[in-house]
């Protein structure tokens, strides 16, 4: 493996990969083997390494010869095939040794060893506070520097174990992350005499409070400290700003149906099951936004998702949250108040 990495590294597209990710990017999946004919399968965005031996790309039709490479065993460097053509056919010359490298897995490689330098360079609170956002869940899609953004505009603050950082109830005025500790989630029903019911648990690294900020409305639930520790929180007006510009994302009805027609997404309805029965969409899928984090475990990543409630408040904060578990998530503008299209039920109520 040492050999290997070491070839690697002296190239210029590997020289800055970390070892530990570039450990990553040849065990899985893994170097291969091959004989002369045999043929390399690969898809689009892939990079293919010669460690040993040779390749041959032609075109899809066969007729055009793209390129060739031939690596001795006593070769110091790799030969590196960069960019495949859509229907290429890549077949073996000689007896190899070889990588097949996912594009986007070593693009990820690649920008967290610039976002790794660059975070060097901040000073020394926000550049904990970005090391921290870059593994949080809300974090993820955007870019180092809006995280960075984000960093310089939060604040810290300590917290007892004991203390409610948010209030069922209560106006929503900051998001959070827990730098320090570990919280609790209470969540009491609306009947007359509930018992609040313990809803999650949460440690460093976990947001909470962006449910309320999305849907402009008030707590859902209680979170409560364990222990002590500390939070990042971030202001309404530049959660708005720098989070729920750039995570929330909307499509109207013409759009959302035509994709429908087509079953390029699934439809979800986050709005509580009366309303469900009462009037909905048709082919959508009951999933509440109460229920959200733990129903939508088992929804497909690899599928898109549209999701509906009745005015697109709640659906904004559905998606968002659905968004922070890796799903491809969209909320319907307007809701189903504003759906021009055949729906089936009851009457629409208030």
């Amino acid at each position: 493996m040492n050999a290997i990495i070491g070839k690697l590294k002296r190239t210029r597209l590997f020289a800055n990969v970390s070892e530990d990710n570039l450990i990553g990017l040849i065990e899985q999946p893994g170097i291969k083997s091959g004989k002369v004919g045999d043929t390399i399968k690969v898809k689009a965005g892939d990079l293919v390494v010669v460690l040993e031996g040779g390749l041959v790309m032609t075109s899809a039709d066969g007729g055009d010869h793209l390129a060739a490479f031939v690596v001795d065993e006593k070769a110091k460097d790799p030969a590196i095939l960069y960019t495949i053509p859509a229907g290429a056919h890549l077949e073996l010359t000689h007896k190899s040794l070889y990588l097949v490298i996912d594009g986007d897995r070593l693009d990820a490689a690649m920008s967290g060893a610039q976002e790794a330098k660059s975070v060097a360079t901040l000073d020394d609170a926000v550049r904990e506070r970005v090391a921290l956002l870059l593994k949080s869940a809300p974090f993820k899609e955007l870019t180092f520097e809006h995280i960075c953004r984000c960093a310089a505009a939060m604040t810290s603050i300590a917290v007892k174990a004991g203390t409610d950082i948010v209030t069922q109830g209560a106006p929503g005025d900051f998001f959070y992350v827990i730098e320090q500790g570990q919280a609790e989630v209470w969540r009491k029903g609306e009947e007359k005499g509930a018992t609040p019911q313990l809803v999650a648990k949460l440690g460093p690294g976990a947001p909470f409070g962006e449910e309320a900020l999305l849907q402009d409305d008030k707590r859902n639930a209680t979170v409560r400290m364990t222990s002590d520790g500390r939070l990042l929180r971030l202001a309404k007006g530049d959660f708005d700003k720098l989070l729920k510009s750039q995570l929330v994302q909307e499509v109207g009805a013409e759009d959302a149906s035509r994709k429908l027609g087509r079953r390029a997404a699934d439809l979800i309805d986050c709005r509580y099951e009366a309303e469900w029965e009462l009037w909905r969409i048709p082919n959508s899928r009951l999933m509440p936004l109460d229920d959200i984090r733990e129903r939508a475990r088992g929804l497909d990543k690899g599928r898109d998702y549209i999701v509906y409630c009745r005015t697109g408040r709640r659906s904004r904060a559905a998606s968002f949250l659905m968004r922070q578990m890796g799903l491809k998530a969209v909320s319907l503008k307007g809701g189903i108040a504003a759906w021009p299209y055949e729906l089936e039920g009851g009457v629409l109520g208030d």
